[in-house]
């Protein structure tokens, strides 16, 4: 297991650059800045790199379970209470802060129900409590479903079958169900699972077949670095929708999957460094917490010292990233307190 986290180290780096730039998209949509017309399309447009750690996601579960999955090595009580023991106890932390910040019974329901982690179930998921917790259901069906991805990709065939058939059904989801007479108004599609699997399984496709990429790759770096920069450019040119067909997982797709190969291959020290591998282990935390953080931020009147050009904006970018790191660190400390005063109870009786 310890080999592969080092063998794909770059991850790391992808999934930080996606976090923070994840976090300054929401910064800039809530707050009142004023950076030009073209950069604030641009920052809006960092929402999309959502995919990019689904992706990431798909296939580092691959990575440590698909071959224990195969051979039946796989504890699934272990495998789902560990899921559980690594996301749960924060989240439920978040959710007890807004749930006493908004302290409406209709956030009490939502909260119980996001704590379950199984809300993406719900039909036009759309949760409230945590509005960026929409990522984690989706995750976690991921989890709960993962025995039936092995199945799908049991073979290079049937994973590349299984790849196409997702982006059909993907497709089909965006362009007919996502309708008026299927969801509410509002809602939004990559909130739904079938929206997301090609991600997924486009992760997982990657890793059946790194051999073959990794070979490929190394002998055509350069230019396939060229490549993945370019796809940056045509990402923004392609529009989102044309003649009605909406392009946006295709589009997604098309450029994330290129650069998860890359990535899976190159040695970067920018990818790949202590900073990276630090922020890699924390991300979903940082993540999962950014507003929560950014909403403190906001009642001590922090947003706007600097005026509300770019000066203000990286600031706070700076100030809500520091501040995520220190309440993760901070209920790390805690967390570990309160185990260890149970624990030394536990041990009295």
């Amino acid at each position: 297991m310890a080999e592969l986290r080092e063998r794909y180290d770059n991850l790391d780096g992808l999934r930080v650059i996606s976090c923070l730039a994840i976090i300054g998209m929401h910064i800039r949509v809530n707050g009142h800045y004023e950076i030009g017309e073209n950069a604030i399309e641009i920052v809006g447009s960092w929402t999309h790199l959502v995919p990019l750690f689904l992706m990431i996601s798909g296939f580092g579960m691959f990575c440590g379970y698909y071959e224990k999955c195969k051979s039946g090595e796989i504890d699934l009580n272990i495998f789902y209470t560990n899921r559980y023991k690594k996301i749960l106890p924060f989240f439920t932390t978040l959710i007890l802060v807004d749930v006493m910040m908004d302290r409406t019974f209709a956030h009490v329901i939502e909260g119980i129900t996001e704590a379950t982690l199984v809300f993406g179930l719900l039909p036009n998921n759309n949760p409230s409590v945590i509005g960026v917790s929409w990522t984690l259901g989706v995750i976690f069906l991921f989890y709960m479903l993962f025995p039936f991805f092995v199945y799908l990709c049991w073979t290079k065939k049937r994973a590349w079958a299984s790849f196409a058939a997702s982006i059909v059904l993907s497709i089909f989801c965006a362009n007919y169900f996502f309708s008026d007479s299927f969801v509410v108004e509002g809602f939004s599609d990559r909130h739904n699972f079938l929206y997301c699997a090609p991600f997924f399984i486009g992760g997982g496709t990657a890793y059946l077949n790194r051999d073959t990429i990794k070979r490929c790759i190394s002998r055509h770096r350069c230019l396939c670095f060229a490549g993945c920069a370019s796809l940056i450019f045509f990402w923004y040119v392609i529009p989102n929708e044309i003649n009605n067909f909406d392009t946006m997982m295709l589009k997604n797709l098309i450029l994330f999957l290129p650069w998860l190969m890359y990535a899976i291959t190159v040695d970067s020290k920018i990818l790949s460094n202590k900073v990276m591998k630090y922020l890699s282990g924390i991300s979903l935390e940082l993540y999962l917490a950014q507003m929560v953080i950014f909403r403190f931020v906001e009642k001590a009147k922090c947003l706007y010292l600097f005026g509300r050009g770019w000066t203000s904006f990286v600031a706070v970018w700076i100030l809500v990233v520091a501040g995520l790191i220190a309440f993760v660190e901070l209920w790390k400390w805690v967390s570990q307190v309160v185990f260890k005063i149970f624990t030394q109870v536990g041990t009295r009786y």
